[in-house]
């Protein structure tokens, strides 16, 4: 049967069955199927609507019947419950035969203590009494219609169902009777409209809510700056909790996330690694209390990807993991940017436990919109036929606005990288610190930055998107030739994928007018490329004598493959050098083969 013939049995009959169900107490009366299975399934057929975000129901009463049966739409990004949010539902009156097809509001948490759902955004009243929650939900529709401002989207406040919160709470609405109810394809019209209605609350209202009263500090919108200047902003706001760090590692953390949505920051414990990530979160009003920065501290027994996303349990019922929540809700607020810090991620091996992670950062491409899509994190298997879950989190991919973050703590309790994560992470050493505390800003007041994921989101994804810089790609990509055919003598060479990443930040850089030139490929060398190099064959000595005189010092010649770290000292004390920290790595490594027989990048 199409949704004319169902309709118009629901309301011809309910009433009737209504009546003989509470006569005979028998609450499992067969009608209930109608609007449980064959209204919803009958919905499904004729409306394309993608199953991991629209849930449709359709309800008689949870044991005992209701008087007014309905047949909801719910966007489960914004509420899977007829008592809560917003939702389209079909509402029928039993006893004037009239159906209603409305954009409708929970009204059960308004009565008890304000829908969160809605509050936020409109008044925020304390209810007490059912006159006072109609007229909260009355009042929630007019604003809802006055914001969305709608072109003759059909809506009336004299809808009677039977129930005043239904009635009140309508913010779009149109009714049919049982003489006037229209045939299949323009009831299939009506309910597209209102699905484009529903649509357009999500995107203009819904996601634009703000976080009032869950925010700890004073807001400064952003209100047209220059990128330069919003970073300056951060590094103000950091300066102003008393916290120092090294000249422009702000600016370099910045462009490091922008470049690839996965940073490392290494180092001795202590040294605010954790802190910086939480305080440029807090920065741009990322903040653990509106949700939008979340710290995991992984565990030392971690060995594969289930306590960070999932796993089923013996029922065969998919329970979510530590972060999994946290990016469903950074997939359905994409205009906001999201930080994961993986505290002290090296405690157990990062490629056994974010492998999946790692190998779906790498599936990002730029679709049609100009969105950032990948694969799916959970492979559909992994649920074991728990459907709930598979619809809640089977769409679930790595939005365009998260940022994961590890800090890591290189000592022999730690387990050392793979060149797999190496080359996926721009990695930060951090040896700088200085004890004295900034006392004379402690009276300044600079307050959070509320940005969009615009100043975070990737630019660029391949090599071909940079084609209209292709003369300054072509300089950086002869200076990596350079620096890859002396690595290429101990067969520790890096690919295209690292290519890509320091063209990527050094356009980001050039784009922002943050750093030098030199200064930001110092830091791509000491961040993408020096890590990976470790050995104890004298070649490895020899290629960092290499990379110190023919790529780091600048006019230096005077190595010949037989000079040791003393030199190197002696010569950075003496000289500027092109890349005056990667000079500095260099030699420390060197001294370290000189001193153990074996080197690496890592204290």
């Amino acid at each position: 049967m199409g949704l004319r013939n169902n309709f118009l049995r629901l309301m011809d009959q309910y009433s009737d069955v209504y009546d003989l169900v509470f006569k005979t107490k028998d609450f499992k009366n067969s009608f209930s199927d109608l609007i449980r299975k064959d209204i919803p399934e009958c919905i499904k057929r004729e409306i394309s609507l993608p199953d991991d975000i629209y849930k449709i129901k359709g309800s008689c009463g949870a044991g005992r019947w209701t008087a007014v049966p309905w047949i909801a739409i719910f966007d489960t990004r914004i509420t899977s419950s007829a008592q809560k949010g917003i939702y389209i539902v079909y509402l029928l009156n039993k006893d004037t035969k009239k159906l209603y097809l409305t954009l409708n509001q929970g009204a059960t948490n308004i009565a008890q203590k304000g829908d969160e759902d809605t509050k936020p955004r409109f008044s925020s009243i304390a209810i007490i009494n059912n006159k006072e929650t109609d007229e909260q939900l009355e009042r929630n529709a007019v604003e809802i219609r006055n914001e969305l401002k709608i072109a003759q989207a059909p809506y009336s406040n004299l809808i009677n169902t039977g129930v005043t919160g239904y009635d009140m709470g309508a913010i779009y609405s149109k009714e049919y009777t049982m003489d006037s109810l229209p045939e299949d394809a323009e009831l299939v019209k009506d309910l597209e409209d209102f699905i484009s209605y529903y649509k357009q609350y999500y995107e203009n209202i819904y996601r634009r809510k703000d976080n009032e009263g869950k925010k700890a500090l004073v807001s400064v919108e952003d209100n047209g700056l220059a990128d330069k200047e919003k970073i300056d902003q951060i590094c103000k706001y950091i300066e102003s909790k008393g916290f120092s760090y090294e000249d422009n590692l702000i600016e370099n953390f910045y462009l490091s996330i922008k470049s690839k949505p996965f940073v490392i920051l290494a180092g001795t414990s202590g040294t605010g690694k954790t802190r910086l990530i939480r305080l440029f979160a807090e920065a741009v009003g990322a903040t653990a209390r509106n949700g939008r920065y979340l710290q995991v501290a992984v565990k030392p027994d971690w060995s594969d990807s289930t306590d960070l996303f999932g796993h089923v349990n013996l029922n065969n019922e998919f329970v979510p993991g530590a972060i999994i929540k946290f990016i469903k809700d950074a997939q359905e607020n994409i205009v906001y940017p999201y930080f994961l810090c993986l505290d002290e991620m090296n405690l157990a091996r990062v490629e056994y436990y974010l492998s999946e992670f790692l190998s779906v950062i790498e599936t990002r491409e730029i679709d049609e919109h100009g969105k950032i899509v990948t694969d799916a994190l959970i492979p559909k298997s992994c649920y074991w036929g728990d459907k709930n879950a598979e619809r809640t989190y089977g769409g679930l991919v790595f939005p365009e606005n998260l940022y994961v973050v590890g800090t890591v703590n290189m000592d022999e309790t730690t387990f050392p990288f793979s060149r797999k994560v190496l080359d996926r992470a721009n990695t930060i050493e951090f040896s700088y610190v200085d004890l004295l505390p900034l006392f004379q800003n402690n009276n300044e007041i600079v307050g959070m930055q509320e940005l969009t994921n615009d100043i975070f989101k990737a630019n660029y994804l391949n090599i071909m998107h940079c084609a209209d810089k292709a003369e300054y790609v072509v300089q950086i990509c002869e200076k990596l030739q350079e620096i890859n055919s002396i690595l290429r003598e101990c067969e520790m060479h890096f690919g295209y994928r690292v290519r890509d990443e320091i063209v990527f930040y050094m356009l980001n850089r050039k784009s922002a007018d943050i750093l030098s030139e030199d200064e930001a490929f110092d830091n791509e060398i000491m961040q993408k490329i020096l890590p990976r190099i470790q050995g104890s064959g004298i070649a490895v000595k020899d290629m960092l004598c290499r990379l110190f005189s023919e790529v780091c010092a600048g006019e230096y010649d005077g190595m010949n493959g037989s000079s040791d770290s003393e030199q190197m000292k002696d010569y950075i004390t003496k000289h500027n050098c092109t890349y005056i920290k990667s000079a500095e790595k260099i030699r420390f490594m060197v001294r370290r083969f000189e001193e153990d027989g074996f080197t690496s990048y890592w204290l």
